[in-house]
């Protein structure tokens, strides 16, 4: 039996696909919060937990255009460099910093 822990919004697609995490997984997660600090919105949330995590294996997201119309193209490209699917190819802890 495997079992999720966590709150479905904040976790990596390779979390909900029991596959191993790394320092990459909690960068997600920092992007899911900065997506949340910039809207008052959930990049992923589902009308439940099941179509939540079909988001984030979808990796399904975007910038509303009424909400983000006042965010810099710096923030989004930020969050868009968090939100990658793919762990290799999201920004590091080192790189969020220079960013």
């Amino acid at each position: 039996v495997k079992v999720l822990h966590g709150t479905p919004e904040f976790m990596a697609p390779e979390v909900v696909a029991f596959e191993p995490v790394s320092f990459s997984t909690d960068m997600w997660s920092v992007g899911v919060i900065c997506y949340i600090l910039l809207s008052g919105e959930s990049p992923f949330q589902g009308d439940n937990d099941m179509e939540t995590l079909s988001n984030i294996t979808a990796a399904r997201w975007d910038f509303e255009e009424e909400t983000f119309s006042e965010i810099s193209q710096q923030a989004k490209d930020f969050i868009s460099q968090l939100l990658q699917k793919d762990p290799r190819r999201r920004l590091s802890s080192a790189g969020a910093l220079l960013h």
